[in-house]
């Protein structure tokens, strides 16, 4: 795979021409690639302007600094300025923000005004729509802002639901889980944006097939629970425990190793699509999918909490 080409990590934004250098974009007229960008006239469909060379690099691939040393997101994310119809760092950011508020206000208002009887039935609803919509959104090439607000409005219905619900077993959980998902959130980040850590074509294919193996688990898992094969086990296979350690333990673990890794894959993925000249409109789909990592992280550090506490 060439290396300036975007692997497969994130399906709802690696689904998507501005993350491949051999795929025309909507913004980039055909022979574009060697005019200086002074010499560059908007193209016929009325917004962003055709990929150019910049200060001796092509846009369409990785931007330099990603590869060398420590990114620095640009305000402006393209030399025409931030006005110019093209995302910057900043929208996705943006975007990001408001995409996880609304999921936030969604699960405390879902655990404050929906009855206790009702939040497993409410959870067990939401998941299904929540899926549904997902998949809806892993098959868009441009994520619709409508769809990204419901699939996070969901999401944050499902967890506040499961949160409350464990909270009154185990009192304190949902704070500990907020406070552990930001530090791993913010590490991340922080790992990203100092150039410390960086994925690669190797590194995304192995975290892709980890990921579709625990998949498999998890279903296989479930399966086995509604069927009652694990009576005495309220986790299933994930309470069998590996030298004293609980499985579903070691397990979470490593998926929030793979899902902070793919976090980093994700915002890698909005500086090649900035470096690609996506318009401001494609700051929804890496807007979501960095949402949908941060709250895969947030379930596994609430099931590692609920496991550890289950054994005393």
């Amino acid at each position: 795979m060439n290396d300036k080409e975007a692997p497969l990590s994130n399906p709802i934004i690696s689904n998507n021409p501005y993350f491949k250098t051999g795929q025309q974009r909507p913004n980039q007229a055909p022979q574009a690639y060697q005019q200086g960008y002074g010499q560059q006239q908007p193209n016929q469909q009325g917004y962003g302007y055709p990929d150019q060379q910049y200060q001796g690099q092509q846009y369409g691939g990785y931007p330099e600094q990603s590869r060398q040393g420590a990114f620095q997101p640009s305000a402006q994310g393209s030399p025409f300025g931030a006005d110019d119809g093209r995302m910057t760092y900043q929208d996705a950011l943006n975007k990001v923000g408001i995409l996880l508020g609304l999921a936030i206000i969604s699960g405390v208002a879902t655990a404050i005004l929906v009855p206790p009887a009702l939040w497993m039935p409410v959870a067990i609803g939401t998941v299904i729509a929540a899926f549904v919509v997902g998949m809806i959104l892993a098959f868009q090439r441009m994520v619709k802002p409508g769809l990204a607000i419901a699939y996070s409005v969901l999401e944050g219905i499902v967890l506040g639901a499961i949160t409350v619900a464990f909270e009154q077993i185990i009192p304190g959980i949902a704070v500990q889980t907020v406070m552990a998902t930001a530090i791993i959130v913010g590490v991340t980040y922080a790992l990203h944006y100092s150039g410390a850590v960086r994925t690669s074509s190797k590194g995304r294919k192995i975290v892709l097939t980890v990921m579709l193996g625990y998949l498999i688990f998890s279903l296989a898992n479930l399966v086995l629970m509604l069927f009652g094969v694990f009576d005495n086990q309220a986790w299933g296979m994930r309470g069998y425990e590996i030298a004293g350690i609980p499985l579903g333990v070691v397990l979470g673990a490593v998926m929030i190793l793979v899902a902070a890794y793919m976090l980093i894959a994700d915002f890698e993925d909005i500086n090649i699509a900035i470096e690609n000249g996506a318009p401001k409109e494609f700051s929804w789909t890496t807007g979501i999918a960095i949402v949908m990592t941060i709250l895969w992280i947030y379930i596994e550090v609430l099931r590692i909490i609920a496991i550890l506490n289950s054994r005393n």
